[in-house]
């Protein structure tokens, strides 16, 4: 059995992450112009609906349909954000993450921030192929981001994400590099390519098959995975001002399974996609 432990590659990018912000510091230019979090007393909210198809679990090949609420509040230091609506906020290259996040460090090219979220669980239903595997919780993801731009128009950033309460979430580190142009002061374009990593824990949750389901309760030989590289992403994204309240967006996102993960038995389909669609409505200091 392999052990629960990241290989060398995902503690080299976890030391990475870390070693950001000495970068950034040890940089005269930015040192200058590193300071605390200004105190804003105003907010910006965006409120809307967002359409999504995409795979049905990581590796199927059904796809499905689904239409969730779009919501992001920012205030001061502090974003709360589910659907993406961090994202409608404002159009900078300030990256905005899903659930109740604080920025702790705002250099000119050098962002930190933290965050925790509700995420993760898979409960298949009884017409699912992969019905008979045990389900996963949901979860509180406690998360440690950085974004370090390298230019006006590129960043390179670096999230890591750990399960608090044990529940098999696991831990995972996602680094992207992004490419944002702004087509008009209305429109931005953005393209970016990454990677996953992900420890055993997480991977045996959603790509394993335990052995005491294995072609009893389930199809599937019995399967574990080890830590590794779980996928690489390319994702293309836009969003328009139509008014000075309106924004329409949408984005695909081209998927591909790696390593462990693209090697196991409920994998079907191991290159996937996903495609979103929205509108929402944002306001005001």
């Amino acid at each position: 059995m392999r052990p629960f432990l990241f290989p060398h590659a995902t503690a080299l990018a976890f030391v990475a992450t870390l070693l950001v912000p000495c970068a950034a510091w040890a940089a005269p230019a930015d040192a200058a112009q590193a300071s605390p979090v200004a105190k804003d007393p105003g907010y910006t909210w965006a409120l809307g609906l967002a359409a999504s198809n995409g795979p049905d679990y990581a590796g199927s090949s059904k796809r499905g349909n689904s239409l969730r609420p779009v919501i992001g509040v920012d205030i001061g230091r502090y974003t709360l954000s589910s659907g993406g609506g961090g994202s409608l906020l404002d159009f900078d290259l300030e990256p905005r993450f899903t659930g109740l996040s604080a920025r702790l460090f705002d250099a000119e090219r050098f962002h930190l921030s933290a965050g925790l979220r509700i995420g993760g669980g898979r409960t298949p239903d009884a017409d699912s192929p992969i019905y008979g595997l045990p389900d996963v919780r949901r979860t509180l993801l406690a998360r440690l981001s950085a974004a370090w731009m390298l230019t006006p128009e590129f960043s390179l950033r670096s999230s890591l994400n750990q399960d608090l309460l044990g529940r098999r979430g696991g831990t995972t580190v996602q680094t992207t590099l992004q490419y944002e142009w702004q087509v008009t002061p209305r429109t931005e374009i953005g393209l970016a390519a990454g990677f996953t990593l992900a420890d055993a824990i997480y991977l045996r949750s959603y790509f394993g098959v335990p052995a005491d389901v294995a072609l009893v309760r389930t199809p599937f030989p019995a399967y574990s995975p080890g830590a590794g590289v779980m996928s690489t992403d390319l994702g293309l994204e836009v969003k328009s001002a139509i008014t000075d309240r309106w924004i329409v967006f949408g984005g695909v996102r081209l998927s591909q399974l790696r390593s462990d993960a693209r090697n196991s038995p409920i994998v079907v389909k191991p290159n996937n996609y996903g495609v979103t669609v929205g509108l929402a409505y944002r306001c005001c200091h």
